[in-house]
């Protein structure tokens, strides 16, 4: 018997091939993850916990002398208002909209007809 007529066999074994509604969960996973995301999302955007609380920005001596400090001052004083009170809230949103993210980019590749 030579080498060349037994040829080695290529095929899966019966456990290893895929179960017939993998396909259907590889099409419904990311539309299941994003809507996990967006729930763990608006969870942490309810739920503020002190320990996430974010210190105040303004100092004990909140207006300088100069023009310069004032000129921070008025900076940080700015910037007060556009930053998050609570750290749990901002992560919460960023998390909602990574989510809606990837849901509406899986809606547009259904729509389009894109498997991958």
């Amino acid at each position: 018997m030579r080498l060349t007529e037994k040829r080695p066999d290529l095929k899966l074994p019966a456990h290893l091939k895929r179960a017939r509604g993998a396909a259907d969960w590889d099409r419904l996973a990311p539309f299941a993850f994003g809507a996990g995301i967006i729930a763990a999302g608006a969870v942490l955007s309810r739920i503020r916990p002190t320990a996430l609380d974010l210190p105040d920005a303004t100092p004990r001596k909140s207006r300088g002398s100069g023009p310069i400090s004032r000129l921070i001052a008025w900076t940080r004083d700015g910037a007060d208002h556009v930053a998050p009170e609570n750290m749990s809230a901002q992560l919460g949103r960023s998390l909602i909209l990574a989510g809606t993210a990837m849901l509406a980019a899986r809606v547009l590749d259904e729509l389009a007809g894109r498997d991958d």
